[in-house]
């Protein structure tokens, strides 16, 4: 399975403002300073320790692609870490090569980032690998490259950016395996008498776990899940569940396809934004060609795009 991760880089001032990322600070475009922060990887590493303690390194060592037409810089990014002894076999499980924990092992993760002209956000793509997260590192080290280059005064900010019409369609034809409703706090008990539930409790939240009786029943709790999960709802008032009673917030499970993401009515930077791009992309040899996986990438953050024109999602 092929997963690709988008987040949403905004650029914020001193004074919290939201800048318009193409002519930040009056004049500067944040798409070339990206290009210079990738240029600036393929200069010197990034050595790091993880909360392991495992020796990180962080780079690039590929091509860049500096589209400035299109907006966008493109580029393999290298991964590695150690603290692990993996033994390198043939076809014929013959052992070749043993790598030891204090050797790295690498890997190339796919990485776009598109900052569309006069927008206060733009969209990184980042491919997901097991064990090679980049998120955090690359956040790191862009906002350091920032002020380095003498931009101080700037914040850089990479949150869950959400593709509500790949989300659309998994709520749509996907099945409801699980629904949540919290509650904050020490609150006094709510008894729900419209579903059979399943009480729990966790620190300061009251939770209920629905379970579901019927097909039916299924259906019809999806359909108000997937109505609240894209109405416009006020963060600081409760949700109004089936007209019968308030929560904090409903978190809900979707399968579809083999895949399974957990969805938040209220608070949507707490979901996962990663995407199975699998029959998206093309291949050869039984790895994805570089030229699919680029479009898929380019794909995805057009949808979001295409929401964010048509106002449909302030999250997007």
């Amino acid at each position: 399975m092929y997963n690709y991760t988008i987040y949403r880089v905004a650029l914020f001032n001193t004074a919290k403002e939201e800048q318009v990322l193409s002519r930040f600070n009056g004049e500067n475009d944040f798409l070339k300073i990206c290009n210079q922060y990738y240029n600036s990887l393929q200069k010197k590493k990034v050595d790091y320790f993880d909360n392991k303690g495992q020796k990180r390194v962080f780079s690039i060592t590929s091509n860049i692609e500096f589209k400035e037409s299109h907006r966008s810089v493109i580029s393999y990014l290298d991964s590695a870490y150690t603290g692990e002894n993996v033994e390198i076999r043939s076809k014929l499980n013959r052992l070749n090569y043993i790598v030891s924990k204090e050797e790295l092992q690498s890997r190339k993760v796919f990485s776009c980032i598109q900052i569309p002209e006069g927008l206060k956000f733009g969209y990184i793509v980042f491919e997901s690998k097991a064990n090679h997260g980049v998120k955090q590192i690359f956040e790191r080290q862009l906002q350091k490259f920032l002020n380095e280059s003498g931009y101080q005064d700037f914040r850089v900010q990479l949150t869950p950016g959400l593709n509500f019409n790949y989300l659309s369609n998994m709520i749509d034809k996907g099945k409801l395996k699980k629904v949540r409703l919290i509650n904050y706090g020490l609150l006094q008990d709510v008894q729900l008498n419209l579903f059979d539930n399943l009480y729990l409790y966790s620190g300061d939240q009251d939770v209920r776990e629905l379970k579901f009786k019927t097909k039916t029943e299924n259906n019809i709790i999806k359909c108000e899940l997937g109505r609240l999960f894209f109405s416009k709802l006020n963060k600081k008032e409760k949700i109004s569940f089936f007209n019968q009673y308030l929560v904090d917030e409903i978190a809900f499970e979707i399968c579809h396809n083999g895949s399974s993401k957990t969805l938040y009515v209220k608070d949507k930077f707490k979901m996962r934004s990663n995407i199975d791009v699998s029959k998206r992309l093309q291949f050869e040899g039984g790895l994805p060609t570089h030229l699919s996986m680029k479009k898929v990438a380019f794909n995805l953050i057009y949808e979001m795009l295409d929401y964010y024109s048509q106002g449909l999602s302030e999250a997007a």
